[in-house]
């Protein structure tokens, strides 16, 4: 009898954050260290996030490491902003 083993697909939602700087927009994933990307603008830099997303993934199934786990929310899509602003003493 022939076994053939596989995995189920699943969804994993990682939390993105996006810090405009002077020059273009730098991307990450507080889940997965080293995992970031810029661009010039905000949808160059998301689609530079998908790619490396894709990378880093990739890279952990080839080296046989879990995904790391996110808290996750019952929002399909989250987004934080940071604004700095000066200030007065």
């Amino acid at each position: 009898m022939w076994y053939t083993s596989y995995m189920e697909p699943r969804q994993v939602t990682y939390l993105l954050a996006i810090i405009e700087q002077e020059g273009g927009y730098l991307v990450y994933f507080p889940a997965l260290p080293g995992c970031n990307a810029w661009g010039e603008t905000y949808k160059e830099s998301i689609r530079n996030a998908g790619e490396a997303l894709a990378v880093y993934l990739e890279s952990l199934e080839a080296l046989g490491k879990a995904l790391p786990e996110e808290h996750q929310t019952d929002d399909p899509v989250s987004l934080g902003i940071t604004v700095r602003v000066p200030v007065i003493m």
